[in-house]
């Protein structure tokens, strides 16, 4: 009798520090983002009127969370800025490629108060963020050929997100709203200074939990 009670109790503790490990397990889960953004920028630059153009590009982020509500997010992503501008009464296409590096912090709102946060399918987010940016090329096309220059140099900036998440299993969500960005320093290489100021955007994030 005694082996019986001794091996359930082994059982039990058993399940219990499975069940917490499991229950540490769900809490310390990451995830991985893959947010894609279309919008529109003002780039500034030494010698130039400020240019109006359009952005896109894509973040691989990966996202710990800091508690119930906030997460903090790294990781990698790709901008492009394309524009038109006038040089000697001649049209010229203006592309600048850079690799982006944010770091951002993020919450989920509740929008039903009246239900519980685990039933929920619908967040309310907000973000905000700082960021390094590097121009790894500026392609100028003009008549009369093109010219294009790599390594232009790095500057930092602060980021905001606005958007709602949704829930759609367990191990994935969406989410959809709207990013802006703005540079703070500014890129300095071969006495040309330039940063983007006022980059707004759509975007659109697909999470897989871990």
């Amino acid at each position: 009798m005694k082996k019986q009670i001794l091996a359930a109790l082994v059982v039990l503790i058993s399940y219990t520090a499975f069940a917490q490990t499991t229950t540490e397990k769900k809490e310390s889960k990451f995830e991985i983002e893959v947010n894609t953004k279309l919008g529109f920028a003002k780039l500034k630059q030494t010698g130039n009127v400020p240019l109006n153009g359009n952005v896109n590009g894509g973040d691989l982020l990966l996202s710990f969370p800091l508690g119930k509500k906030w997460n903090i997010a790294s990781g990698v992503g790709f901008l492009e800025f394309d524009a038109n501008q006038n040089i000697a009464g001649n049209t010229a296409s203006l592309r600048n490629s850079y690799i982006h590096i944010p770091v951002q912090l993020n919450n989920d709102f509740s929008l039903f108060s009246n239900e519980k946060t685990e039933n929920q399918k619908i967040f309310f987010t907000v973000g905000l963020g700082l960021y390094a940016n590097t121009l790894l090329k500026q392609e100028l096309q003009t008549v009369n050929g093109n010219s294009r220059t790599k390594n232009l140099g790095w500057n930092f900036g602060m980021s905001s997100q606005i958007g709602a998440k949704f829930i759609l299993t367990d191990a994935l969500n969406i989410g959809i709203g709207f990013e802006g960005q703005n540079d703070f320093t500014k890129m300095k290489k071969n006495g040309n200074e330039q940063r983007i100021e006022q980059m707004n955007a759509i975007y659109f994030k697909l999470m897989l939990k871990y």
